[in-house]
């Protein structure tokens, strides 16, 4: 075992460490729209529930090496809208192609084939086929870090998904260190302790 404190000169590790041990993720494949109205679609696997009631959510966007917003970030302060796409095996190499910097008037939904479908209550489109689709209204945006990382809460106002979706995972992919993702195939059931 090995031991590393926390400083300056040791980010690179610690970084490293934060995305190999924090593990498995779940990922959220965000669709925004533009004030100019292009759809962006990215993921994101800083991400997570924050509670149930209110139904609120959070993800957390880097910056751009300039510093300057994603697309995401910037779209999501200017609208105040987002989706949350779950990824399942299918949308797995799509949704890491969907990663890459694209130009903010390029959709990565139309760029790489990937069907859209109108959202219930917000204007952003949602992925199409996905297990589930969380639409969202920002509650709350927070700077956070020395980088500093863009944190939205979103408040969930609709969610489309497939029943089979509450009795199993299966399916659903995570995020790993590196490039490195796993998706659900063995689920441990304990419900009967």
């Amino acid at each position: 075992m090995e031991t590393v404190l926390v400083s300056e000169e040791n980010q690179k590790l610690i970084s490293k460490l934060i995305f190999s041990t924090i593990v498995p993720r779940p990922i959220a494949w965000i669709t925004t729209v533009s004030k100019e109205g292009a759809v962006n679609l990215a993921p994101f696997s800083f991400f997570n529930a924050v509670t149930t009631k209110p139904p609120l959510l959070f993800v957390s966007v880097g910056k751009r090496k300039d510093g300057s917003l994603k697309d995401t970030s910037r779209n999501i302060v200017e609208t105040g809208e987002f989706v949350v796409n779950v990824v399942s095996e299918e949308f797995l190499e799509k949704m890491h192609l969907s990663g890459k910097d694209f130009p903010p008037e390029v959709s990565e939904p139309e760029e790489l084939g990937i069907s859209l479908e109108s959202s219930e209550k917000v204007k952003p489109p949602r992925v199409k086929g996905v297990p589930a689709s969380l639409e969202c209204v920002l509650r709350e945006h927070l700077n956070l870090g020395s980088t500093p990382m863009d944190v939205f809460i979103g408040e969930v106002v609709s969610i489309t998904y497939s029943p089979e979706i509450l009795n199993s995972q299966r399916g659903i992919v995570g995020r790993l260190g590196g490039k490195r993702y796993c998706i659900v195939k063995n689920e441990v059931d304990l419900s009967n302790l």
